[in-house]
């Protein structure tokens, strides 16, 4: 009965964030909404247990020492630091085409892998991708300059993908960790970026407003590199 209900807790959260933009019908929501859904979306995604502890569980690798060799290959993703360096439309971009590579990624997965292939974890995390990509397509939109779309044609800085792993095989396992390690990575560093937009923003309206971002911002990079608490990645 209890995972019945978070089930539809989760279902019920992944609705509301990708209802609100209808980005496929036009009909996008205001920016100051599109940028507290992205945030949250960003919040939720980063942590381990929406994705890469369910993929440890079911490949075996829930051991100390293989935990140990799942963690995210240098230049898998873009750094914190090259996000920040980016422009908000090319910060966009490099989301949305990292995004689509996680996608694919899964997609990939799912085909050589008998029990992944109906998982409601994997397709919740397919929805959770959706709706954000809805999302940064809305408030690309919104910029300054809207003749340029959110959608990119190569991948940002930083982000060269890892060579496709063989199906089936122990390397291949390691390598779809390694390679979701770095993507709740990525999805906290999203966070953070999309935490300064929002102070910005909250600067040039309310002073009160802005000192509560703040101590967000503080709370979300006090544990250096470790991500929320439910769900960490392997050490």
């Amino acid at each position: 009965m209890r995972a019945q209900l978070t089930r539809r807790t989760l279902l019920g959260l992944v609705l509301g964030l990708l209802i609100p933009s209808m980005a496929a019908m036009g009909n996008c929501s205001s920016y100051r909404v599109l940028l507290h859904q992205l945030q949250r979306q960003a919040d939720l995604m980063q942590d381990t247990s929406t994705l890469l502890d369910y993929y440890i569980h079911i490949q075996g690798l829930d051991t100390p020492i293989l935990r140990g060799h799942c963690k995210e290959r240098p230049g898998a993703f873009p750094s914190e630091g090259t996000l920040r360096g980016l422009g908000k439309r090319g910060f966009l971009r490099t989301l949305s085409a990292t995004l689509n590579r996680v996608l694919h990624r899964l997609a990939a997965f799912q085909r050589r892998s008998p029990k992944a292939q109906y998982s409601e974890k994997l397709q919740m995390a397919r929805l959770y991708i959706q709706g954000l990509r809805n999302n940064i397509y809305c408030i690309s939109q919104q910029l300054d300059d809207s003749s340029e779309t959110a959608e990119p044609t190569q991948l940002g800085p930083g982000a060269s993908p890892p060579s496709t792993p063989t199906p089936d095989t122990f390397e291949s396992k390691l390598e779809d960790c390694r390679f979701l390690h770095g993507y709740h990575r990525f999805m906290r560093s999203v966070g953070r970026v999309f935490s300064e937009w929002e102070e910005s923003r909250s600067q040039t309206h309310s002073p009160q407003q802005a000192l509560s971002m703040g101590a967000r911002r503080a709370r979300l990079s006090s544990g250096d590199n470790r991500l929320m608490p439910r769900g960490q990645l392997p050490r």
